[in-house]
């Protein structure tokens, strides 16, 4: 098993006279582990060893935005102090009727037929990023039991959860980032979820066997353009559901997805992000 590091990096924004949406959305394109939001801020969490590159990327962006609060507020924390702040924050979220995600050290009593328990973890989403949620939604309305799915870019397993509890047979579940596999066991058994499921550390855009049902890709716009080029090379292409996808980068996406001669079954848009299901 890959033990997490013990450390990480924290920037912390005051919000102000400028579109603190966007300038998150974009600070989450920077390798960014996890985001905090509050009512008058809101912190971004990084590998430590990447904190020189952070640094200089981090400069970039917020050049972008006049009145952005610059130099910003860093710190090293600790994993036991990343836990601590997701617990202040963290709240049960009702999705749908029938999807709810909760924190695990809260007793839930709602009657949602697909509840997923969350374990905060360094690097892994919690379901609270509109790319997850939208993922989320599209999957409800798109998934039928018994079909077999790859979750790419599967992170601490949310969609590899919500599949198999809306009746997947099987989850391939993939992920480039070794950091994720604790994270993603731990949350498999809060689930109560022992098999059904597998879990490959590699680059999935490379990966040479698509036969499978539905697709959920959760990942940047170059990494899903890239895995879209890679699954189309291999035949033909099974109904996908991509998330990740910035609402400035809608078009040029979907202008791929049509050149591929898909079809367009849904789209959805939540903050600065975009999702689409296609067939």
């Amino acid at each position: 098993m890959n033990r997490t590091p013990d450390k990480w990096l924290k920037y912390h924004f005051q919000k102000g006279d400028y579109d603190h949406e966007s300038l998150m959305a974009l600070i989450s394109g920077l390798s960014c582990l996890g985001m905090i939001e509050q009512e008058k801020s809101f912190d971004a969490f990084f590998n430590l060893s990447e904190s020189e590159i952070i640094a200089k990327k981090m400069r970039e962006i917020t050049e972008l935005f006049p009145g952005s609060p610059s130099p910003h507020e860093t710190e090293i924390i600790t994993n036991q102090d990343w836990h601590l702040n997701w617990q202040e924050y963290f709240q049960p979220i009702q999705l749908s009727p029938n999807i709810a995600i909760y924190p695990y050290w809260k007793t839930y009593g709602g009657s949602e037929a697909v509840r997923i328990a969350i374990k905060p973890g360094m690097a892994f989403g919690t379901g609270t990023h509109p790319t997850t949620q939208m993922a989320l939604l599209l999957m409800e309305k798109h998934l039928k039991p018994g079909m077999t799915v790859l979750d790419a870019g599967c992170g601490t397993g949310i969609l590899t959860i919500a599949a198999l509890k809306i009746g997947a047979q099987f989850v391939q579940a993939w992920d480039i980032d070794p950091f994720v596999e604790d994270n993603f066991r731990e949350h498999m058994e809060l689930n109560h979820i022992h098999d059904r499921y597998s879990l490959t550390i590699g680059d999935i855009t490379r990966h040479s066997d698509f036969n499978i049902d539905l697709i959920l890709s959760n990942i940047e716009r170059n990494p899903n353009l890239a895995l879209l080029a890679n699954i189309h090379s291999r035949g033909k292409i099974p109904p996908c559901i991509f998330s990740g996808i910035l609402k400035d980068e809608y078009d040029i996406f979907k202008m791929n997805v049509l050149n591929y001669g898909l079809i367009l079954d849904d789209e959805m848009f939540q903050d600065e992000w975009a999702a689409l299901a296609v067939r």
